[in-house]
């Protein structure tokens, strides 16, 4: 174990909502390399209410590493093409988190937005977020892509570690994974989530991020 600390910022997924804390990807990461790690995840956090209590959950305990992982309450639809944090409120408020945190000498991580299951009406995605709001681009994941377009520009433009768990979830799909083995469905928890991650589904988080981490280690 070193002294380095390291914290997850973000909202349900970071916090590990529906698994165990030990099956947390903050937790596989924390072991894989000896950090201590502490989870500022807080259910259904938007990134404007991240970044209203950043100081008090993670700058003041001056973290080495921190992990950014906000966006999946930022997204979605609360009307016909609105978001619930329109895309430049988003990119403002990410961009202040990683100026915060370089400000300390903190190490910060993005991390792109996991995909969801969409179903329909009456089950997964579209039956707590009604499809016909998802128009312009049409449908959630073109919704979230754009989001994590933002997210890829940030880091790149702030020349920071990027974790594009997107992208790597989307290779495990095209290599014969499958979305109902790492998100929580109806078959797999009872419940038709589709948007948090089972075990394995933190462990694909883990695989990614320590790539990132591993670089510059």
């Amino acid at each position: 174990m070193t002294d380095k600390l390291l914290i997850g910022f973000g909202d349900s997924i970071m916090a590990g909502a529906f698994v165990q804390p030990e099956d947390t990807y903050l937790v596989k990461l924390g072991k894989m390399f000896g950090f201590k790690t502490k989870n500022a995840g807080v259910p259904g956090n938007t990134s404007t209410q991240g970044l209203a209590r950043m100081e008090e959950d993670v700058l003041r305990f001056r973290p080495d590493i921190c992990i950014v992982a906000f966006g999946m309450n930022d997204h979605y639809a609360v009307a016909s093409d609105v978001r619930n944090v329109e895309k430049p409120v988003y990119r403002k408020n990410l961009r202040i988190m990683i100026t915060k945190l370089q400000e300390i000498g903190c190490k910060p991580v993005l991390c792109t937005i996991n995909p969801v299951i969409a179903g329909d009406k009456h089950a997964y995605y579209y039956r707590r977020h009604p499809e016909e709001w998802y128009l312009h681009p049409k449908g959630v994941m073109a919704w979230i892509e754009e989001y994590n377009e933002i997210i890829r520009q940030i880091a790149k433009s702030m020349k920071i570690s990027l974790a594009d768990i997107a992208m790597y979830w989307k290779k495990y799909v095209h290599n014969g994974g499958s979305l109902a083995e790492v998100l929580r469905t109806i078959e797999n928890s009872g419940d038709d989530d589709g948007v948090h991650p089972t075990p394995a589904g933190h462990a694909l988080y883990a695989e990614c991020i320590a790539e990132e981490i591993s670089q510059w280690l």
